[in-house]
């Protein structure tokens, strides 16, 4: 997503009301973390090779502001390199 912004505007705008929102995502690593650190060094050259990827984005934080009526997720580790932290999840409109 290489505005998640406009892409979560986007996704209310066309969800009813009620509708849901279902998402996975890798996500930032806590922040004082050696991983968190790794990924916000290798973030300009991850977003080039992977077509926009941002394996430090903090996507939490991005739907809570997009004004979802209630968000839920979990987070969870998929024991893979770089993006081994992951949310899984329900935005409702």
């Amino acid at each position: 997503m290489p505005n998640i912004d406009y892409t979560l505007q986007a996704i209310l705008r066309v969800l009813k009301p009620g509708g849901r929102f279902l998402f996975i995502e890798h996500v930032a690593s806590p922040q004082e973390s050696l991983l968190q650190q790794l990924k916000n060094t290798i973030s300009p050259m991850w977003k080039a090779i992977d077509n926009g990827c941002h394996p430090d984005k903090e996507t939490w934080i991005a739907l809570g502001k997009a004004g979802f009526s209630s968000i839920h997720y979990e987070r969870f580790d998929a024991q893979l390199p770089i993006v081994s932290l992951h949310i899984i999840g329900v935005a409702t409109k």
